[in-house]
């Protein structure tokens, strides 16, 4: 059997039962396994499945795989990307005549619903993806220097770089996390919100994560709360913007056929979400050095310790050029 699939992937719920989907082909094609469980009470829904293919062969001369069912790539519990049987809506259809359930009636409603959501994006020309591939880059790259920046101002930790990354979102979309916008934008879980995004709607992401920036570096920003709440409010500050011009807010912009990262990133070069956590500490524009004296204590003049350092000053002394150079 040919091993197909792509990387549009979702789940969806029916009940409290999560079957699993992939978009392939343009349309959706559903797990057989996840609709077992669903449709039958069995401890073992894998083995139900496996006993059903064997029975339709024989007994009825129904070969799945011969009748639309395919192996596509699904995720499984332990998150490895597993070949899974997988049928679109009319194999499945024509598989619950096969199984004995209360629960096929709902099922067939449910699965007429669900199976309606299309993936509608935009259409778009060569040039348009060609320039939606330019500002891919530019925000990849505006992006990495925030993320850069701030990693010795108080933001060390991959946690802590995740929530920069939420609120760089927050303020611009109204959001909490940046995946609500995969939600809002109906954009299944594989694809980054990134690859989805118009011209005009990565400009957008572009300003805010360069005004972070420049507001980091100009007021000399320090500490993990202070630069996040400044990345959400100069979202806020963008999207206020965009609603006084009375332009189409980033969340209701149309959505693209997904970037590759081989489209718009340099052959060579570290993929979204790198950080280099071997990157030198920048260089400040004047370095404090603190002058004690050695004083006698304020105590008991006997006690164990006599003297004790106390802080006069703190002197900013420019760096000299040669203070730059490595030692030989």
């Amino acid at each position: 059997m040919q091993e197909i699939g792509d990387q549009h992937l979702t789940v969806a719920l029916f009940d409290k039962f999560p079957i699993r989907r992939t978009w392939h082909d343009a349309e959706w094609y559903y797990s057989a396994v996840d609709i077992m469980a669903a449709l039958v009470d069995s401890p073992t829904p894998k083995r139900y499945w496996s006993e059903l293919k064997g029975n339709l062969k024989r007994r009825e001369a129904f070969d799945v795989y011969a009748e639309g069912v395919v192996k596509l790539r699904l995720p499984a519990h332990d998150g490895r990307m597993l070949l899974t049987d997988c049928a679109n809506r009319q194999t499945v259809l024509r598989l619950i005549q096969s199984v004995p359930s209360p629960n096929a009636g709902p099922f067939k409603r449910w699965l007429a619903l669900v199976g309606n959501a299309v993936l509608e994006d935009a259409e778009e020309t060569d040039e348009t993806r060609s320039l939606r591939a330019q500002h891919r880059l530019k925000l990849h790259e505006v992006d990495t220097h925030l993320h850069q920046l701030v990693m010795f101002r108080g933001i060390t930790t991959p946690e802590q770089h995740d929530r920069l990354r939420d609120s760089n979102y927050a303020g611009l979309y109204a959001v909490a996390t940046r995946d609500e916008i995969a939600r809002i934008r109906r954009l299944p879980f594989s694809i980054p919100p990134e690859e989805a995004m118009g011209v005009m709607e990565m400009a957008a992401n572009i300003f805010q994560r360069a005004g972070t920036a420049q507001v980091v570096e100009e007021r000399n920003l320090q500490g993990e709360e202070t630069i996040i709440a400044t990345a959400e409010d100069v979202g806020v500050q963008i999207r206020l913007t965009m609603e006084r011009m009375g332009v189409t807010m980033p969340e209701s912009l149309p959505r693209y056929r997904a970037l590759h990262h081989t489209e718009w990133l340099p052959s060579g070069e570290p993929g979204p979400g790198h950080i280099d956590w071997d990157a030198e500490i920048p260089e400040a524009d004047d370095r404090v050095i603190p002058i004690y004296e050695l004083a006698e204590p304020a105590g008991d003049p006997n006690s164990d310790h006599p003297h004790e350092l106390r802080l006069l000053e703190e002197r900013h002394i420019q760096p000299r050029p040669s203070d730059m150079e490595d030692e030989e």
